[in-house]
């Protein structure tokens, strides 16, 4: 009987040993895959982070979000905070003094991704929480508040030319936002509130006037606005909503209900003084689609410095200028639908920036046979040493000009020209991708090119040209760097040193609604342009304006609503705040 006992005994231990055996493997099971489910977040760059541990003895660490230029803590509750620190392989990294009961915070932090972070949160009474996580590989968008605008009548999704508009801009010191809204409202916004500060109305009873740009002074104090409307003003107003001075293109420029006049683009160097593109759009006159343009130049008090040119308008159009910071050049490029008869369609003017004599011109000639005429939009851009000039063709083609060499030789010439989005024929139709904007950031040129048009106004554009809705950049010897396909019309893009911002409208060949939105690329990093490409919000609007403050934390994007064919509208006429 006792061998008896002592097999049952022995046959126990085994059972007992194999439970214990398959409970810890069952516990590395898991652990293993909540680390490979943390990996997968971090990689696809969509969770905050993946948190490692958290003590509660203080009010505990609800989230982190990792932003392009630090991160937001928020607690679960208000707490007494009075320091937060954060460290990494036990080296404190960052600070913060807060001394206050809240229940956010943001500390600015050069993060690496994929990189673990102690957060501890020490309170008044000297209790504390802390949370361990790792940082993902690339930056989170959060949404902090929207602000909501006035009623407006969508426009069709199927033209581009009946978007809804909108403009926005931050203030150097990254305090307020200004938003310009299509039914020509101004608003000034508290940025750490969303507390409109004040509003005006600058233009009322007039469909389609609007706000055309928004342009602070380097100080911050004094904001200038341009106007589409009958009179074509461009305003200075100080910070308080106070106008300071004015002046209206109208007169010279003319007007109707259905072609108004603009301060299509505003420019100002580092001595105050503003720069403004003025145009027209007249319509056909007689078989001629008719443009008027002229260029202003103004001293910081509104005395007009200039006028270009001095003693005519010219039968072009210009929508874009640009200037060096000190004032030496300011050039701009002329558009127009046929040829011009005296001032040439698709030529690039240089300008003395303080007298407004031209140094020189050079007009682009037409891609033939597909146009006989070129058209300058937004793309003339000069860098901020006046060294290098460069601009875009709607037909699809980028120049590049030593504006040195020309003022030394006197003698205008391309130095590189690129064929992004020309004119191609498929299935008999010719298409193109429409050139828009041209960007300098740093040492890279960019290049936005817009939506695919058929040169046949009997047929639609059966495919997408190959370099439609896409960006090009360039070193300035004219190699490619990086290009990205962005599936939507990209709009003015906003940037400062880092990060260039581009809202998205509609594809009008894809017809894709879910392209709005924006898409955010650091150009400070190295490789292709997925590796640059830091951060995408969507919009069920089209997204027409976008701009980020100058540190780069902020990021607002204005949608608008479109209308589809069967009357549905999308989207919200609102701006998004987002960090």
């Amino acid at each position: 009987m006792k061998w008896k006992f002592l097999i049952a005994l022995l046959v126990m231990i085994l059972m007992t040993a194999g439970c214990a055996e398959k409970s810890q493997v069952s516990a590395s099971s898991e652990s293993v895959q909540d680390s490979e489910s943390g990996t997968q977040s971090v990689q696809a760059g969509m969770q905050d982070a993946q948190e490692i541990s958290n003590s509660e003895a203080g009010v505990p660490i609800d989230s982190v979000v990792f932003s392009r230029t630090g991160v937001l803590l928020t607690l679960k509750s208000e707490a007494d905070i009075s320091e937060i620190r954060i460290s990494s392989d036990n080296n404190q990294v960052a600070s913060l003094d807060v001394e206050k009961t809240e229940d956010q915070a943001f500390l600015s932090l050069d993060w690496n991704p994929e990189t673990l972070y102690r957060f501890e949160v020490i309170t008044g009474s000297g209790t504390s929480s802390d949370l361990e996580v790792y940082a993902p590989e690339k930056p989170a968008l959060k949404e902090e508040y929207t602000i909501e605008l006035e009623d407006v009548t969508p426009g069709l999704i199927e033209k581009t030319s009946t978007n809804i508009k909108g403009v926005t801009k931050f203030s150097p010191d990254n305090s307020y936002l200004v938003i310009g809204t299509h039914g020509g409202s101004l608003k000034l916004i508290e940025l750490a509130t969303g507390e409109k500060v004040w509003e005006k109305q600058l233009v009322t009873g007039i469909s389609d006037a609007r706000i055309a740009d928004i342009e602070f002074s380097e100080d911050g104090k004094s904001l200038f606005v341009g106007e589409e409307s009958p009179d074509a003003f461009i305003h200075c107003f100080d910070l308080k909503g106070t106008e300071i001075w004015k002046f209206g293109a109208g007169k010279e420029l003319g007007s109707d209900l259905k072609y108004m006049p603009a301060m299509k683009k505003i420019k100002l160097d580092s001595n105050g003084n503003i720069y403004v593109a003025a145009s027209r759009a007249c319509g056909y006159i007689g078989e001629k689609y008719k443009y008027l343009g002229r260029v202003y130049s103004f001293d910081p008090e509104g005395n007009l410095r200039w006028k270009f040119p001095e003693s005519e308008l010219m039968d072009s159009g210009v929508t874009w200028i640009d200037a060096t910071p000190d004032g030496e050049y300011a050039v701009f490029g002329t558009t127009c639908f046929t040829k011009a008869d005296n001032w040439k369609d698709g030529t690039v003017h240089v300008l003395d920036g303080n007298t407004g004599e031209e140094h020189w011109s050079y007009q682009i000639p037409p891609v033939e046979p597909f146009f006989d005429y070129s058209a300058i939009w937004y793309s003339t851009q000069i860098t901020p040493d006046g060294e290098q000039l460069i601009t875009m063709t709607s037909d699809g083609r980028a120049f590049l000009f030593n504006n040195s060499h020309v003022i030394e030789t006197g003698a205008p010439e391309i130095t590189w020209q690129q064929n992004i989005s020309t004119p191609i024929v498929v299935s008999g139709v010719p298409i193109y991708g429409s050139a828009n904007y041209a960007y300098i950031v740093n040492d890279t040129l960019i290049f936005s090119i817009g939506s695919t048009f058929s040169k046949d106004k009997n047929k639609d554009a059966p495919f997408e040209h190959p370099s439609g809705n896409s960006l090009f950049a360039y070193d300035y010897e004219g190699n490619l760097l990086w290009k990205w396909r962005l599936d939507g019309y990209a709009g003015e893009c906003a940037r400062n040193d880092r990060y260039l911002v581009i809202p998205l409208a509609q594809n009008l060949v894809t017809e894709d609604r879910g392209v709005h939105g924006i898409y955010v690329f650091d150009v400070s990093k190295s490789g292709s342009a997925s590796s640059r490409l830091s951060q995408i919000y969507g919009t069920e609007g089209i997204t027409v304006s976008a701009d980020i403050s100058s540190d780069g934390r902020y990021i607002a994007a204005l949608e608008a609503p479109a209308r589809l064919d069967d009357g549905t509208v999308l989207g919200k006429y609102r701006v998004h705040i987002l960090t």
